[in-house]
Order: C-alpha cells, then structure tokens, then sequence
C-alpha cells in the first residue's frame, strides 16, 4: 500500500529498487543523521542491512515506508515508520536522509501521509515519539504536524530526550483547521 501527501510518495521497504537501498545504507552510515538518531554509524554491509530491515518489516507490530520525492522523479529521501503499534497507540520514528530536502517540508508531509494511515485507517488514539534536545529542527517538523512536547528526560550520555506526542482528537482537530484555512479565499 502505498500513501501520498503534497510532494510525498511513501511506499513499503519491500517495494524500493536498488537505488533506493544503496541510499538507505548511506544514510545509516552518516554520522551526522546517526548523532541525531542516537546510534553509531552503521557498518553493515547493504545486503544484510536490507535483509535486517525488510524482516523488521514485515512485523505486525511495524509499518515502515520509504519517502519518496514526487517532483523529483520519485527519488528515494528518507524513511518513516509506525512501530510498537499496540492496541490504540504506536510511535513514529522519521529520518530525512537526503540534507537537499532538510527544512523544506518534506517531513511534515511524510508525517501527514503516515498519521493519516495511523489515525484514520488504523484507528490509532495516540502516535508517540522522542527526539533528542538538540534536534530542534526535527522539534520544529514534528510541533507542524501537531505534535506537543510532554516532557523532557536526560538521558545518560548527557543529552535531553524530548517526548512528544499527538492524539487522535488534536489530529482531527487541526486537519478541520487546515481544510477551513483552504477554503477561505
């Protein structure tokens, strides 16, 4: 299944080419997008990174897509998913890998199409997730799509666990703010 928003394409890991896997091996092994993920670099070899994460896939528990740029002939940018999906909450975790698409509302978009899955599909109450302190760029994507800060945590590596989350009714509730904002001439 796959699910749009604005620019955005998101299609399931089973269904990307090769072009798009070696890009997913290059973002796990940034350094700088692993800082900000709160893991090391990668080093795994891309056909087991792939085996790894098309069988984390295919959990029930797990939906994870690849954001694909529609005005840039479907070009693989990053990766969005739902996970620890259980009863009527799960969190979302997002990396925009591709720096040509940082803070220009890729994010957001990827977010709409997935909460929209979460939400209206899934029946989800509640979409959780953490960022770290010094991501304020990922702060400021995901307080676009409506989520709020519920506290923040030190970790013990010295950073700051920033917890968010988004339910069902404030999701519903700012959908019927942007619709009206449209309508309005």
């Amino acid at each position: 299944m796959t699910l749009r928003y604005g620019r955005v394409l998101l299609k399931p890991l089973a269904e990307l080419d090769q072009a798009a896997w070696r890009r997913i091996h290059a973002h796990f092994r940034d350094p700088e997008i692993a800082h900000l993920n709160g893991t090391p670099p990668s080093r795994l070899p891309l056909w087991l990174l792939k085996r790894i994460l098309k069988a984390d896939a295919r959990r029930p528990d797990r939906e994870t897509y690849g954001i694909l740029d529609t005005t840039d002939d479907d070009a693989y940018i990053g990766t969005i998913e739902l996970y620890d999906i259980r009863f009527d909450r799960a969190t979302l975790g997002i990396i925009i890998g591709e720096r040509s698409h940082w803070s220009r509302g890729f994010g957001p978009e990827a977010m709409r199409a997935l909460l929209h899955r979460a939400f209206d599909e899934l029946g989800l109450e509640r979409v959780v997730l953490s960022t770290f302190g010094d991501n304020e760029r990922a702060q400021h994507a995901f307080r676009k799509v409506g989520f709020r800060e519920k506290r923040r945590v030190p970790t013990p590596r010295g950073r700051i666990d920033v917890q968010m989350e988004l339910s069902r009714a404030a999701w519903l509730e700012d959908r019927a703010r942007r619709t009206a904002e449209q309508l309005v001439p």
